[in-house]
């Protein structure tokens, strides 16, 4: 069984011994599982390159970034070894043979070496040559290759394939290779290249060394002359550290994709269907899935979109849990009155744990890790952005509703008790939830407060009328100061029961991705909902759904 340890971590200090030593024994383990043995050039190579980044070869001094270091050519270069340990156990009749991969360590190895300083050189520490790494790390890897008597040929490959990590210029592989093996090889190098480095554990505590050696190319080149070559320039780490999310979608998940996604290599590799590297990306990535504009999209959807499950895979867990028997027997594809009655009560009975949610299939399939989904979950139900922003109040609030609801057993009542709580918080006269009847295209009132709440209990609106289906329709939420003035608006309810409608606040609510209903807020007492509001809400309604969830034994996707 492979490891599934995927960095190379020096017990917290940059100990370059540690990284050597354990980097040249998983390599090595994977060379002779591959090919009996240990090619006594990739020795020799291992030992120096390590002697680069110390700084004992007479012609360079010794690497002084923090960010492409030794240890982040080691952890790329193991990634590219089991990629290709990968490939071969899939791809037997396109079987990459030793030296090849002794040429894929010599690339991966030299891909960024070109930060190290000349011997003498002591202006900065190599952060000046951001622009120009990847020419001077083809020149170092051809200089010592030549001078350690490899094949002219394979020296051109490896320079070749380390010019391609120079993402900038979107190289044409068919035109700069002609030989097959070594564009595959290439891709290989290039896909660790991003791989590695994102799945990092540390990557986000990282972006602080990659800023500093961004800001000493600013001081060498001047942030004037870099603008206008379109070159991006980073005023602060932080603005990096935000622009996580768009720089993987954006940038890494394309470019992985013209590298033919030599990264699904990884799963077969480790041999349990596992894919560790995916894994730490998406924990690494799940604090900032949520912003203002995906508050609404579920989890599912950005993790297709980022690349780290595939529409397939959530298609196929998605298919599993509805012909779960529990959804096949007791919910029939719709909510109904009784589902905090014998539905809540049977989440906990033993039987149920048999019905798996949609995250446990997804877990199963090793889409995605369990820590992953849950720092998802969490940080959908509790934004950062959002968070910060709460009053002492507000997190009381929802702390208290936090551990109400994990008392869910004992009764609906509790659903009750937090709509009243929502009322105080909000400062709003009424609350209530409206559940989707799907089949007869109608919402049901549930959990109402207010001075009409007993009168309202049950009844049935329209999903196509009024301000909360509009909402349950567009999976958006919305906010009125006077309904008087918004023809969405429908009094229908209001005239049946005897209560007059001011103000109004609706959000919606998912359970796996589909809007099953909407939380709604009245009458705030100056009639003003702000988006502070509509965020406090949000939160509530997306911890209601997580209850949902749990009570129907499916999984919160929204």
């Amino acid at each position: 069984m492979a490891t599934a340890n995927i960095r190379i971590h020096p017990n917290g200090h940059n100990d370059n011994q540690f990284i050597y030593q354990q980097g040249f024994e998983r390599i090595s383990e994977i060379s002779v599982n591959e090919y009996g043995s240990v090619a006594s050039s990739l020795e020799k190579l291992f030992a120096d390159i390590a002697d680069l980044y110390a700084g004992k070869w007479s012609s360079h001094e010794a690497c002084q970034v923090t960010y492409h270091n030794l240890e982040h050519a080691i952890d790329v270069s193991l990634a590219v070894a089991r990629m290709i340990s990968g490939w071969n156990q899939i791809e037997k009749d396109r079987f990459l043979p030793q030296d090849l991969f002794v040429m894929a360590m010599a690339a991966a190895f030299f891909h960024d070496s070109g930060y190290i300083k000349d011997k003498g050189d002591h202006q900065g520490h190599g952060g000046k040559f951001t622009l120009i790494h990847v020419d001077r790390s083809c020149k170092i890897a051809s200089e010592y290759l030549t001078k350690n008597n490899w094949p002219l040929k394979d020296i051109e490959a490896i320079s070749k394939i380390i010019s391609i990590t120079d993402y900038s210029k979107k190289p044409e592989l068919d035109l700069i290779f002609s030989d097959e093996q070594c564009k595959i090889i290439g891709q290989m190098v290039a896909t660790a290249d991003l791989v590695a480095q994102m799945a990092d554990i540390h990557y986000l505590q990282r972006i602080d060394d990659l800023f500093a050696e961004f800001q000493e190319v600013y001081q060498f080149e001047k942030t004037e002359t870099l603008a206008e070559k379109g070159t991006k320039v980073y005023s602060s780490v932080q603005e990096i550290k935000s622009g996580t999310i768009s720089f993987y979608e954006h940038f890494v998940v394309p470019t992985l994709r013209r590298m033919g996604r030599m990264d699904r290599y990884l799963t077969s590799f480790f041999g349990d269907g596992r894919n560790p590297y995916q894994e730490n990306i998406a924990a690494n990535l799940s604090c900032h899935l949520m912003d203002v504009r995906s508050q609404w999209r579920r989890i599912g959807d950005v993790l297709e979109e980022l690349g780290l499950a595939t529409g397939e895979q959530i298609q196929q867990a998605l298919a599993k849990q509805r012909n779960s028997s529990l959804n096949e027997n007791n919910l029939n594809g719709k909510f109904n009155k009784t589902l905090f009655g014998k539905q809540l009560l049977a989440w906990f009975d033993e039987n149920s744990k048999d019905h798996k949610c949609l995250g446990d299939y997804l877990m199963e399939m090793e889409a995605v890790s369990p820590s992953a989904l849950a720092n998802g979950l969490l940080t959908q139900m509790l934004p950062e952005s959002e968070y910060k922003n709460l009053t002492a109040k507000e997190l009381h609030f929802l702390l208290k509703t936090a551990l109400l609801l994990q008392n869910i057993c004992k009764g609906a009542w509790i659903i009750e008790v937090v709509m009243e709580m929502l009322n105080q918080v909000i400062g709003c006269e009424a609350s209530s939830i409206l559940l989707a009847d799907v089949d007869d295209k109608e919402m049901f009132i549930a959990f109402p407060t207010g001075p009409k709440k007993k009168l309202v209990t049950g009844k049935r609106i329209s999903s196509d009328k009024g301000l909360s289906g509009w909402v349950y329709r567009n999976g958006q939420p919305a906010s009125v100061a006077n309904v008087m003035d918004d023809e969405r608006f429908d009094s229908i309810i209001d005239k049946n029961v005897g209560f007059t409608t001011r103000s109004i606040l609706v959000v919606p609510m998912y359970v796996n991705g589909e809007c099953v209903g909407v939380l709604e807020a009245l009458n705030k007492n100056d009639d003003n909902f702000t988006h502070h509001d509509m965020s406090v809400l949000t939160i509530l309604a997306t911890m209601l759904a997580n209850v949902m969830a749990g009570i129907l034994c499916i999984n919160t996707m929204s």
